[in-house]
């Protein structure tokens, strides 16, 4: 008899705490659902908001800076608020430009001796020819250090509307740019 009473007894324990443990299961059961498609799904819509200027904002509100960036971020060859397509780095000197003396056509010694004049200038220009596609040149002034001007009517031009500009007096890469633009690029 004392093991019925001590068995009706355990079977009434079991029985109110049934529910709360069921719950409790319950609960731990949904948690790994919840945790199972939420982890995938931000994932996935974590490049979306991190991409989106207005979302990725903490305050709602993308600078225009970061709405350029996230939407196209800058590179060489793409018009740059100061009218250049480069960013100037390297020698603003002549010291690599190739002597021209040793070129015995008149139009390509007149394009190196123009560099030697010019570097600082040309060494802000972006050259229409495409070397710096092909990891050559960096800028105009570089189609001189080699010799890639020498039969190239993209290098030499550029170097040409710079030095003709220049001697009107015109100092601002950005405009001089754009003359080359006009001339060279694609749609100019």
């Amino acid at each position: 008899m004392k093991n019925r009473i001590r068995k009706e007894e355990q079977h009434r324990v079991r029985a109110a705490r049934s529910p709360v443990l069921t719950l409790a299961r319950w609960r731990v059961v949904m948690l790994l659902v919840a945790l199972t498609l939420a982890v995938p799904a931000a994932v996935v819509l974590g490049s979306f908001f991190a991409r989106h200027p207005v979302l990725s904002s903490a305050t709602g509100k993308a600078g225009l800076q970061e709405q350029i960036h996230s939407e196209t971020a800058w590179h060489v060859g793409m018009l740059r608020p100061d009218g250049l397509r480069i960013i100037p780095s390297g020698r603003l000197d002549a010291s690599h430009v190739l002597n021209p003396n040793q070129f015995a056509d008149k139009d390509v010694r007149h394009s190196y001796w123009v560099a030697t004049q010019i570097p600082a200038t040309l060494n802000k220009l972006y050259c229409w020819c495409g070397c710096e596609n092909r990891g050559v040149h960096r800028s105009n002034l570089q189609c001189f250090e080699d010799q890639m001007a020498v039969t190239c009517a993209v290098c030499q031009g550029t170097a040409e509307i710079a030095w003709q500009m220049t001697k009107t007096g015109v100092q601002d890469a950005g405009k001089i740019q754009a003359a080359v633009d006009a001339k060279w690029a694609p749609n100019g």
